[in-house]
């Protein structure tokens, strides 16, 4: 990954924004040695949060379709007292 300070960057920000277009490689900022920030392509960024929404919708799904399987697998529990429910879920001290 390519690495730039921010005095760097600020005197070659054209240069490295041109640099940026249609790559795939973020350019890490530096302060003081540390990395404060990513510069990356527009279209790379949005492309992988597309994706990343994509992940996140698929996965909640399925944990939706296990939960609809696990509840209609085992028939339901009704708890008059309260108490009982905390002792079955190990709740109890």
């Amino acid at each position: 990954m390519k690495t730039i300070g921010v005095t760097d960057l600020r005197q070659r920000t054209a240069e490295v924004l041109d640099g940026l277009a249609g790559s795939r490689e973020p350019v890490a900022v530096l302060q003081r040695s540390r990395k404060i920030a990513y510069l990356v392509d527009a279209d790379v960024y949005d492309a992988e949060r597309a994706e990343l929404a994509s992940v996140r919708r698929q996965l909640f799904l399925r944990e939706v379709r296990d939960a609809e399987a696990e509840y209609t697998a085992a028939p339901a529990r009704d708890y008059d007292d309260v108490e009982k429910l905390i002792a079955d879920l190990g709740l109890a001290e």
